[in-house]
């Protein structure tokens, strides 16, 4: 794919954004623990052919600054920066895990300035055991297991993290738990749950397609069934026997999102 490269100055952060392929400017905000490399694999190519992926690394990730104390407004206000940047009046938003919060809240809040929207394994709720994730004995484990091919497809006997070995081998995810960016955005996914996202949701305008996969988290088919139903003009898109990680690393579905989102409801 097609690549380059560019920055965005926020409140004296630095924050970087790349792109990968040509065609029609698609924003891409990527999960957590991961950065926007994650947008330029074949699986990314293949579901999105015909567009211009534009992948932020938000925040603490990839090649951008932590920025202490951000939240959902300021990352929608770097969304809207990228986008002026781009001279996009509207556009396509995707987001992936941590990044479909980001995504879905964006929309919710800018109904007149997404044209389309892609939510890929999004939660609004946060499973329990991910604030086990905030100690330093997890930290310790994560750096062992993603080294070891061994531990990796032991975790993928797991149906919901089928694909984390092949991520891993892409180098899609970083092999170092970073406690303090990822601890301060489940920090912030646990107060943002309490908040009635469905009945937000109402107010986006936009067609929106909703991915995820038929084995993924108990919490992330809660969300996209929860969302169907709230959402004006949704398509529901569930991929057969994959885990979480399976729309960025395991075998792309046979139809293209532009193409299966078209069809709405």
């Amino acid at each position: 794919m097609k690549s380059g490269h560019g920055t965005l100055t926020y409140g004296g952060f630095s924050i970087h954004y790349a792109l990968y392929g040509k065609g029609n400017p698609l924003l891409c905000l990527h999960g957590l623990n991961l950065d926007g490399r994650m947008f330029a694999g074949k699986n990314m190519k293949e579901l999105f052919p015909d567009r211009m992926i534009v992948a932020l690394d938000l925040p603490g990730y990839g090649r951008s600054d932590f920025i202490p104390g951000a939240g959902v407004l300021e990352i929608s206000k770097l969304i809207d920066q990228l986008a002026d940047k781009l001279d996009l009046n509207q556009f396509e938003l995707c987001g992936f895990c941590l990044g479909g919060i980001f995504a879905l809240d964006y929309a919710i809040r800018n109904p007149g300035r997404l044209s389309k929207l892609y939510l890929i394994e999004t939660m609004i709720y946060l499973p329990w055991w991910m604030t086990l994730c905030n100690t330093s004995v997890f930290r310790i484990l994560y750096r062992g297991f993603s080294r070891n091919r061994l531990c990796l497809a032991l975790l993928e006997m797991v149906p919901a993290l089928k694909g984390l070995r092949k991520m891993q081998s892409l180098k899609l995810t970083s092999r170092l738990w970073n406690n303090r960016v990822n601890s301060f955005y489940i920090n912030m996914m646990k107060g943002y749950q309490k908040i009635d996202h469905l009945q937000r949701s109402k107010a986006v305008s936009c067609e929106t397609m909703l991915i995820f996969s038929d084995q993924s988290f108990k919490m992330i088919r809660k969300t996209n069934y929860g969302l169907q139903a709230a959402l004006r003009h949704s398509t529901l898109y569930r991929l057969p026997n994959d885990g979480h990680f399976s729309p960025v690393s395991g075998s792309p579905p046979h139809q293209t999102l532009p193409n299966v989102c078209s069809r709405g409801r």
